[in-house]
């Protein structure tokens, strides 16, 4: 058995070996794709990226465990890209490996697994990680018939109007409204509507261009303006948007698999679920 880093010479390997777990639940890790080319893509970015590192050991040549450290050491947290491994003794080889690498520089891991994930839930369990959350991926696949022409993009005079309300409505959120505004581009939108009150509400969405793939990333409603319908008008503009004028041949997103309100509400537009998922989260020093 040998261990060591991911680096360019086995960048193609460790694709192929994560790509053939990944695509099973019992394996898969949210964090990355199901095909080899997106893996290697991430990989490469991995790579590339001189905060983040990956660690790899192998029995007769071929890789027997993967685990990736997408670190952000300004924030002091990480995401972890596995383990994708089959034995506890080489779970722990990757783990000790990737503690001692980030000794001193991260206080956080996060770990996003299938429900179907044993090893991983075996993982957490065992080095102290706490379940946070359980979230359900959904896919909308083909355009629904929505009677709807008229897109409603945020305004930039209404910028500091979404921060304070994205900010209230989600203040743990991944993204700040802030982050938000500074994101906005021809692929990254966030869909809006007012009266003479202020704002009802927005949608934000992503479009990968090379994927065709849009995403629902956060649907924000004014605590005054909620139970009018107003999510579903921010979710029917935003998929015609993402079909009609992108080109998107499908549209995913992630909710809590405990808001069923939002779960009716996606599965009333025809989305569809593709997995569940848990969020562990380790704290090694607050």
């Amino acid at each position: 058995m040998k261990a060591g880093n991911l680096n360019h010479a086995n960048l193609v390997q460790a694709s192929e070996f994560i790509a053939r777990l990944n695509s099973l639940p019992q394996c898969h890790i949210g964090y990355l794709g199901t095909s080899q080319d997106d893996i290697l893509h991430s990989l490469e970015e991995m790579n590339s990226d001189a905060e983040s590192a990956a660690f790899i050991v192998w029995e007769d040549g071929a890789i027997a465990g993967f685990l990736g450290v997408d670190a952000d050491l300004n924030k002091g947290t990480a995401e972890l890209w596995g383990p994708f491994v089959q034995e506890n003794e080489i779970m722990r080889l990757l783990w000790e490996k990737a503690l001692h690498y980030f000794e001193g520089n991260l206080h956080s891991y996060f770990l996003f697994a299938d429900i179907a994930n044993h090893t991983a839930a075996e993982f957490a369990s065992r080095n102290g990680f706490k379940l946070q959350s359980a979230h359900t991926f959904m896919e909308l696949k083909g355009y629904p018939s929505i009677d709807l022409r008229d897109v409603s993009l945020l305004p930039p005079r209404c910028h500091s109007e979404f921060i304070h309300l994205h900010d209230t409505v989600f203040p743990h959120t991944y993204y700040s409204g802030k982050e938000i505004i500074g994101r906005v581009n021809d692929d990254h939108k966030v869909y809006a509507s007012g009266d003479a009150d202020g704002l009802n509400g927005y949608l934000y969405a992503e479009y990968n261009r090379e994927e065709k793939e849009g995403s629902i990333e956060i649907i924000g409603v004014n605590s005054s303006k909620r139970n009018k319908g107003i999510g579903r008008k921010f979710l029917d503009m935003a998929v015609h948007d993402l079909f009609v004028n992108a080109g998107a041949a499908s549209i995913k997103l992630c909710v809590g698999t405990t808001n069923e309100k939002a779960l009716f509400l996606y599965k009333k537009a025809g989305f569809k679920v593709e997995r569940a998922l848990s969020f562990y989260k380790l704290n090694i020093w607050e």
